[in-house]
């Protein structure tokens, strides 16, 4: 039952962290705690003290309680609830007509209770589960049901009407913010798995355009190696046929593991490796396959890291589709620059019968990169049976 684990079996571990409004340096935040506070308790010391004939060990025992229970509510907040229950019974039970008023008090000191009771059942119920929050609220009505017939007797229900609208005021506030804390708590959820499919995809981008690039490079190579080596055997052929099998299967594999880690609704990586400096060397990599590649490259100064990196993918992935679909064919790569942007277009000879599928990552991979960076892209077949990929990125 909710108001017996408030009461007596809750711990105070099993409450969520603070709210953690204060945005202060914390000696800040326990100065004005502990300044506020203090007054509070001198005054109400002294109103109690003269309510009850100028006893002030009665001062002590109201005002003691509820001061410790405001100190301990951030560390401990179910056993300042507590605290503050017993004060609210020690105040009830010492309340008397004032017969004078003494600050903010005119002529009911339990009035000043509530100043201290109203945050610390607030902050409690704010920071319940979900499902103990009614048994903190039960635990603050409790302590105004058992108050009330105690001043009733002497005083009439009727002075209990200001302590019972505050503590409503406090139950209704904290589930008020209860609610907006798992609501913040929940935004936050949403916010780090974002980050987190972003960061998936960013590793499954990166692994298609880095292993799928090269695991194609040595599939290209041990096909083409009977041409480009003389005194190939057929032992030898035998061999490196059994090698590009093994790549193309790694790269089937490859795809089906980056298949997993994507995520297409998910915002493009921002940290640049290569550049587009390096599109030569890349393109002589292919050479060294046994491609047959023609380059126009014009020099590029200045280009943004990012539009630099989605070049150099742009090329990079092209060269792997059109090495792997249509193997022997000739391939162009021309990377163009003008004032405002840098044109670049890699096209091929006719795919071969045989070929697969061009691979829609790839080609998805590209148009991502091309939309990251506020570009322009178009991809498909030519007249002729080849393929053409071309791109315009603003420099």
């Amino acid at each position: 039952m909710g108001i017996v684990w408030a009461f007596v079996t809750g711990r105070d571990r099993e409450l969520d962290p603070p709210i953690g409004w204060w945005r202060g340096p914390t000696w800040l935040g326990w100065a004005l705690v502990l300044g506020v506070m203090g007054m509070w308790a001198i005054s109400a010391f002294l109103i109690f003290t003269l309510a009850n004939a100028g006893n002030s060990l009665v001062g002590v025992l109201v005002a003691a309680p509820e001061f410790a229970a405001v100190v301990l509510a951030r560390h401990f907040p179910l056993t300042a609830v507590r605290l503050a229950f017993a004060a609210t019974i020690a105040a009830a039970i010492y309340s008397k007509e004032l017969p004078h008023p003494l600050g903010y008090a005119r002529h009911w000191p339990l009035d000043s209770h509530l100043i201290p009771l109203a945050p610390v059942v607030a902050l409690g119920i704010a920071r319940a589960p979900k499902e103990r929050m009614a048994g903190v609220a039960l635990l603050a009505f409790g302590a105004m049901a058992l108050a009330t017939p105690i001043v009733a007797v002497g005083y009439g229900a009727d002075m209990m009407a200001g302590p019972i609208a505050g503590v409503i005021g406090a139950v209704i506030a904290g589930f008020i913010l209860n609610d907006n804390r798992y609501t913040r708590l929940e935004s936050e959820y949403e916010r780090q798995k974002r980050s987190h499919l972003q960061q998936r995809t960013k590793i499954a981008r990166e692994l298609h355009d880095v292993i799928g690039h090269h695991l194609s490079m040595i599939a290209v190579r041990t096909d083409s190696a009977r041409y480009r080596l003389s005194g190939v055997t057929p032992e030898i052929q035998e061999e490196f046929s059994a090698l590009g099998d093994a790549a193309r299967e790694a790269l089937t594999d490859a795809r089906r593991l980056i298949g997993v880690l994507r995520e297409d609704d998910s915002e493009a990586e921002h940290l640049p490796q290569p550049t587009i400096d390096d599109i030569p060397e890349l393109v002589q990599s292919a050479v060294a396959s046994g491609a047959s590649v023609t380059a126009e490259l014009s020099a590029v100064p200045g280009v943004p890291a990012m539009v630099g990196l989605a070049a150099y993918r742009i090329v990079q992935e092209s060269l792997s589709n059109a090495m792997r679909h249509s193997p022997g064919t000739p391939i162009s790569v021309c990377l163009r620059s003008a004032e405002d942007s840098i044109e670049l277009s890699v096209e091929n000879g006719p795919f071969a019968p045989f070929s697969e599928a061009v691979d829609g990552n790839g080609l998805a991979g590209i148009k991502e990169r091309v939309s990251l960076v506020g570009g322009e892209c178009a991809a498909g077949r030519r007249a002729d049976g080849g393929f053409r990929v071309w791109a315009k990125l603003p420099r």
